[in-house]
C-alpha cells in the first residue's frame, strides 16, 4: 500500500500502548541497575518511546492496522470475512449444513454450528495398538 496521509491514527491507543511500554522498560531498568543511578537511562527510554511511536505511525499511515490498534468492531468484521472466505473455499459443504444447523438452533455460535471437527486418522504415534504397549521384561529392557 502506497502512503495515504489521510489516514486515521488511533492516537488515543497509540499513547496508552506507549505509555505501558515505557512503564514496563523502565521497571526492568530500575530491576536492572542494582544501586545505580536510573537517571542515566531515562534518555535512552525517551528515545526507544519517541522511535517505536514514529515506526507506528509511519506503518499507520502505509495502511498497515496494528493488531493491537484494532477495533472490537474491526476484530469482528476480519473474523467473520475470514469465515466466509473459508466457507468459499470449502464449496459450501459446510456452509449449507451450517445454514440448516442456523436455522434449527437458536444459538449463535458459529463454531457449534459448523458441526464437531472430524477426527484426524491414526497416525503410528496416535494408534492403540501394540506399538503404544510393547512388552517389556527385565531381559528385553534396554539398560
Amino acid at each position: 500500500m502506497a502512503w495515504d496521509s489521510s489516514r486515521q491514527v488511533p492516537w488515543k491507543k497509540l499513547g496508552i500502548y506507549l505509555t505501558l511500554y515505557a512503564v514496563i522498560v523502565f521497571i526492568v531498568f530500575v530491576a536492572s541497575n542494582h544501586g545505580r543511578s536510573v537517571g542515566s537511562s531515562i534518555p535512552g527510554l525517551v528515545v526507544g518511546v519517541l522511535f517505536a511511536g514514529t515506526l507506528m505511525v509511519v506503518l499507520t499511515k502505509f495502511g498497515w492496522k496494528l493488531p493491537f490498534l484494532r477495533s472490537k468492531q474491526e476484530i469482528a468484521e476480519a473474523r467473520q470475512a475470514r469465515l466466509d472466505a473459508r466457507n468459499e473455499r470449502t464449496g459450501g459443504g459446510r456452509g449449507s449444513s451450517r445454514s440448516r444447523a442456523g436455522a434449527s438452533t437458536s444459538s449463535g455460535s458459529q463454531s457449534y454450528a459448523d458441526g464437531p471437527r472430524q477426527k484426524p486418522a491414526p497416525t503410528s504415534r496416535t494408534s492403540t495398538g501394540p506399538s503404544q504397549h510393547p512388552r517389556r521384561t527385565t531381559k528385553t529392557r534396554k539398560h
